[in-house]
């Protein structure tokens, strides 16, 4: 009876150690951590898998790129592993569990075409909306002039205040230093916080201004890789020479810049000579920061 009963403990524990065995045998170990394997390239993380022995790998795609300069095209954004973008290197899985590489590419020939097209139909929506706005401000301009030809045949004492009725102001059209003084006294000044700059701000708020100017600075906007801090700096670069107000385009991806003109480079720069057309936004007298909306910016 006792040989009987030690018989089944043995074999209860075989099966046991067996077991535990099998189990051990699905696990596998990653060779990084979920922060090493970022900004590496998908398919070579693909590969490392593979080899470790893991069965269940899967890409998602992030198709954001414009240029390539700060992020290469595979780069990976993020690894999941059953659904956790957090976890060590040496950590154990089971060789079935969902891995998840999520990477950054360029857009395809399609939808680079689709974007295109929307983009120009934006461009002659707001050509046509310009026109419409010049011809309602044209018609204005004429009735103001017929309204003086008549006061000037009626009462030839108001002359002179009939004058100063003659011209109207055209909040639509685009302020260059050739159409606006103001304009050219604020590209003109030398300090970063003339009084100048913050005048002109709140004058013109909302406003759109054109002008050539140069990428001073570039910055990452946070921790977003495709999202920037740009300095604009008024006139053609210069690496010794700084002056005048410290324009910024906050927040923003190449792809909202708008980038036109015959030779557009694959990447940009501070040293990138730019004719930008921009909306003013407001003006921090703290930070001395002039933030503008780019509407649209030229190579040159």
């Amino acid at each position: 009876m006792k040989k009987l009963l030690l018989f089944l403990c043995l074999m209860a524990a075989i099966i046991i150690i067996s077991a535990c065995s099998a189990e051990q045998e699905k696990m596998l170990k990653v060779s990084k951590s979920s922060d090493e394997f970022v900004g590496e390239n998908y398919k070579t993380v693909i590969s490392q898998l593979e080899e470790t022995g893991f069965t269940n790998i899967k890409t998602k795609v992030l198709d954001d790129l414009i240029t390539g300069w700060l992020t290469k095209d595979g780069e990976i954004e993020k690894v999941e592993i059953n659904g956790d973008t957090e976890f060590s290197a040496n950590d154990s899985f089971q060789k079935n569990s969902k891995i998840v590489i999520t990477y950054h590419t360029f857009p395809s020939e399609e939808e680079r075409a689709t974007k295109s097209t929307d983009e120009k139909k934006k461009d002659i929506k707001s050509t046509d909306e310009n026109k419409r706005d010049t011809q309602s401000t044209d018609e204005k301009k004429r009735e103001t002039k017929s309204t003086d030809e008549k006061k000037k045949a009626t009462k030839s004492t108001d002359e002179k205040s009939s004058k100063t009725v003659e011209q109207s102001t055209n909040d639509t059209s685009i302020l260059t230093v050739k159409n606006n003084e103001d304009l050219a006294a604020l590209l003109s000044v030398k300090n970063e916080n003339d009084p100048i700059i913050g005048k002109f701000a709140k004058k013109y708020v909302g406003r759109i201004i054109e002008f050539d100017g140069n990428i001073a600075n570039m910055m990452q906007h946070g921790n977003y890789k495709t999202r920037y801090n740009i300095l604009i700096l008024a006139g053609d670069y210069n690496e010794t020479t700084f002056s005048g107000p410290n324009f910024q385009f906050e927040n923003v991806g190449v792809i909202d810049l708008n980038l036109t003109g015959s030779e557009i480079p694959d990447s940009i720069g501070a040293g990138q000579n730019l004719h930008i057309t921009a909306e003013v936004v407001e003006y921090n007298e703290t930070s001395e920061l002039f933030r503008l909306k780019p509407i649209n910016t030229e190579i040159r």
